[in-house]
């Protein structure tokens, strides 16, 4: 679906959502072409944003950036040459040499259970990251508010009539932290992420007594071992023993970032050198228009 929100709105918009996006930028035309060069678009795996010339070009130049969304060996950036006339059945009578750029949403996806004081602390501190962060209530008071007041432009805040409907849409991978006003919420939470079996990290706020407890209970429902110990309560760094809900919620996020920053298998991609691009362009030049 296209849009006719300027590049740099949209820009805004895609990384809010913590989307996978390719920003089309034209770096050189010969002869007749339909935008100048800098003329750029956004485009997703379901929108265009903007616009370089719209026709049969720019439907070739999206095909283009959501093959490079969809497939992991694709390189960063690519540059594609389109003699108007030959490759894209336009009759402008030009050549147009366009650069895309991929950017991937962000590898570190967080959801966030409860918005009570410590929590509203934390996501301000981790709307500085380059993650996704899922904000969930079932308050509609709070999840109002939130939605209200400017929030991190990687936070998006969920209402649900439960909390426990929102692990559903959960990632694969995600760090959860289960910071909610209810211990028996928080127990069943914690039940339902052990159930996926694929959480990264789960993290519950909570004194060592409550920990206790809900390690015991975890026994008695046949979680193994391993299970029990990858529930970290109470969450946070050590060192940081303060009871403010701003210590508690910097000793949350540094334990958060001391994980997103370890270092897991990523995927390789490579770009164009600068020099590969000005060759690139001086084939624009050279180029031979039908």
């Amino acid at each position: 679906m296209m849009s006719s929100m300027s590049w740099v709105h949209a820009l805004q918009e895609v990384e809010k959502a913590g989307q996978a996006w390719v920003i089309a930028t034209v770096i050189g035309t010969q002869g007749s072409a339909p935008r100048e060069s800098s003329s750029k678009m956004i485009i997703t795996e379901e929108h265009s944003f903007d616009t370089i010339g719209g026709g049969q070009l720019e439907y070739a130049v999206c095909q283009k950036a959501r093959a490079m969304l969809q497939d992991a060996s694709s390189p960063s950036h690519l540059l594609e040459h389109f003699p108007l006339a030959a490759k894209t059945n336009q009759c402008c009578g030009g050549a147009v040499s366009v650069l895309l750029e991929y950017f991937p949403e962000p590898a570190d996806k967080i959801t966030i259970f409860g918005m009570g004081h410590v929590a509203t602390t934390l996501v301000n501190v981790l709307g500085n990251m380059q993650a996704k962060i899922s904000w969930v209530d079932s308050r509609e008071n709070l999840a109002q508010d939130h939605n209200i007041k400017g929030l991190p432009s990687n936070v998006t805040p969920f209402l649900y009539e439960s909390m426990l409907e929102h692990i559903d849409h959960m990632s694969h991978n995600e760090i959860a932290l289960v910071m909610t006003h209810d211990h028996a919420l928080d127990y069943q939470l914690v039940e339902a992420l052990l159930d996926r079996k694929d959480c990264r990290f789960i993290g519950l706020i909570g004194s060592k007594t409550k920990a206790l407890r809900f390690k015991k209970r975890l026994v008695s429902a046949s979680f193994s071992q391993a299970e029990i110990d990858s529930v970290h309560c109470p969450v946070g760094l050590n060192e940081i023993t303060g009871k403010k809900p701003f210590e508690i919620a910097i000793s949350i996020a540094g334990q958060i970032i001391q994980i997103t920053q370890t270092k897991t298998e990523t995927k390789k991609r490579s770009g164009l050198t600068w020099k590969e691009i000005n060759n690139a362009l001086s084939d624009v030049k050279e180029s031979s228009v039908v």
